[in-house]
């Protein structure tokens, strides 16, 4: 209560200059139930921030968002004497402010989290077809980051949040730059131990040089790091050439050396279909100038020339092979094929057995892996391919003519487990031949079973793979449209092993009653009446739901597979 019995001038101002600020600072507070909502709007924004820095949004993400929260905590309400509705409605629009930008965080938090959920299942995609390619390349060290994908396989099954998804997706990163310096790691490593050949076939003392490859060696099977391959492509190199200054005293041996692989190189790549005439008269050349040679200084000259041309016919060799391999390969499929059909009954036609290896099937792979090659590592790993696609090939022509029951263990399955460095751990075998699927443990037969595999217009692939998502129960989509001879209605499945990207499983069928040889063709199925058809599948690998039940509770992420 103020005492307004004042008796000077003076204080009769004082009095009424604070009655003024009492009423000035009262009408600037605005409505106490809005500036509650405000503070609560601000608070609710500064958790929601919280909880999204802790589950790794980036900070990129946010930046905008705490730009306009400092914006907002830089305001004020505006003073006015005789109203406070400016004060209310500017914390009202403060409240909307702090409202809309909280669900924009928790809109970022969702954005996010799909984001770097679909990145690092393409990370684990890439480290799982680079993991097979290594371990189709014989390299032991492969099991190494096979544990590694499986481990990584199953911290993505439980992961949640963004941060989750991005610890994946770097350690998936690292793995694929380690998996992709293995290769010049390991072609470093022949190098210098061609090198070291070369050497002991001049009669010089290898003995430190082999000490030094050895201990390389022992380096690149315990690397797992891209640092670790970096290291030893930089070691090796500079081993090389240490080795090559020292070398000069044998260069015409060296030289003579290198001049019969490449007088071979020009015979292969005349076999190959390849025009030869500029690379042989480099060869006479260089064979002249070699003969005539005389002082270091002379040799030196002539090897740098002989090493260039050598060089020079390379990529041509390399792009030479893989097409015609890639031209033997078809000519295999097509002769094979047209000589060994399937005469369907139920609808008179006759189909190549080894369709799954034309251009429907792997053979398109193999021909878009040459044409898009461009360098003599794409062109090495065109002839890799092409090679393993041929050995499968071959093993589904001996698996024509082998008379040993689909349900006992198979010399076929053991020769391609054993190409393939699959003898140890879990492998799973399908014989398309058979329409059989056996599961190895340690090269040992656990369970076989009979199975449908992909009909001729959509075959099952060939080749080695790995499983490397596991779902129960899901829901299959058709990816045609509704009016094509593929589509089908969204599909209940209860167990379901992806293989290959691109919607390849493993996964019970249950509106299939018949499974085994024949069963990918056109036929009646034993589950319906007379005018009930049956086919393979769209190119997944089908079972009884027992069986796929059994395999999907008996296997685990990263299991090996061989299809042939």
């Amino acid at each position: 209560m103020v005492n307004l019995n004042v008796s000077s001038p003076l204080k009769r101002g004082m009095v009424v200059s604070a009655l003024l600020l009492m009423l000035l600072l009262s009408a600037c507070n605005g409505d106490p139930q809005t500036r509650q909502q405000t503070d609560q709007g601000r608070a609710t924004l500064q958790a929601a921030i919280a909880h999204a820095q802790s589950i790794g949004v980036p900070a990129a993400m946010l930046s905008p968002i705490l730009a306009q929260q400092a914006q907002l905590q830089r305001t004020s309400a505006p003073l006015t004497i005789f109203s406070n509705q400016p004060a209310t409605d500017y914390y009202h629009n403060l409240a909307q402010r702090y409202q809309m930008l909280t669900v924009q965080v928790k809109g970022l938090e969702a954005q996010a989290t799909q984001q770097m959920d679909y990145k690092a299942n393409l990370d684990l995609q890439t480290f799982g077809t680079l993991v097979s390619q290594r371990r189709t390349q014989g390299f032991a060290g492969a099991k190494t980051f096979a544990s590694q994908l499986t481990q990584q396989q199953n911290l993505m099954a439980q992961a949640q949040y963004p941060k989750s998804y991005a610890q994946i997706s770097s350690s998936a990163e690292n793995a694929i730059q380690a998996l992709r310096l293995m290769g010049p790691a390991y072609t470093q490593l022949q190098s210098f131990q061609q090198v070291i050949q070369q050497l002991n076939a001049s009669h010089l003392d290898t003995t430190a040089l082999k000490q030094q490859s050895n201990n390389d060696t022992q380096l690149f099977h315990s690397a797992t790091t891209p640092q670790d391959f970096s290291h030893i492509i930089d070691q090796v190199n500079a081993q090389i050439l240490e080795t090559s200054a020292l070398s000069t005293q044998a260069i015409p041996y060296v030289g003579a050396a290198k001049l019969s692989q490449f007088s071979t190189d020009i015979d292969k790549l005349k076999q190959y279909g390849q025009a030869t005439d500029t690379y042989q008269k480099r060869l006479n050349a260089d064979q002249s100038a070699l003969a005539q040679a005389k002082s270091l200084s002379d040799f030196l000259k002539v090897s740098s020339q002989i090493d260039s041309d050598v060089a020079s016919i390379k990529l041509p060799l390399l792009q030479g092979q893989a097409n015609y391999l890639l031209k033997q390969f078809h000519q295999e499929v097509a002769t094979w094929g047209n000589a060994h059909q399937y005469s369907d009954k139920y609808n008179g036609q006759s189909y190549n057995l080894d369709y799954e290896y034309d251009a429907q099937g792997i053979g398109s792979d193999a021909d878009a892996t040459v044409q898009a090659a461009q360098t003599a590592s794409d062109y090495q790993s065109a002839i890799e391919l092409i090679n393993d696609d041929t050995l499968l090939l071959h093993s589904m022509e001996t698996a024509y003519t082998d008379t040993t029951p689909w349900n006992q263990p198979h010399t076929i399955d053991t020769s391609l487990m054993q190409h393939f460095n699959d003898m140890s751990g879990q492998t799973i075998v399908v014989s398309l031949i058979q329409q059989s699927l056996r599961l190895y443990e340690n090269g040992q037969l656990v369970k076989a079973f009979q199975i449908t595999t992909g009909q001729f217009d959509k075959p099952s692939l060939p080749g080695a793979w790995n499983i490397f998502l596991r779902q129960s129960p899901t829901k299959f989509k058709s990816s045609e449209p509704k009016g094509s001879a593929f589509w089908y209605p969204d599909t209940n499945i209860n167990f379901a092993m992806e293989y290959h990207d691109g919607g390849y499983y493993f996964h019970d069928s249950w509106w299939r009653d018949d499974y085994g040889s024949g069963t990918n063709f056109p036929h009646y199925d034993s589950g319906g009446d007379e005018s009930f058809a049956g086919n393979g599948s769209h190119g997944c690998v089908n079972m009884p739901e027992t069986m796929a039940g059994w395999l999907y509770n008996n296997t685990a992420y990263g299991a090996a597979v061989v299809i042939y």
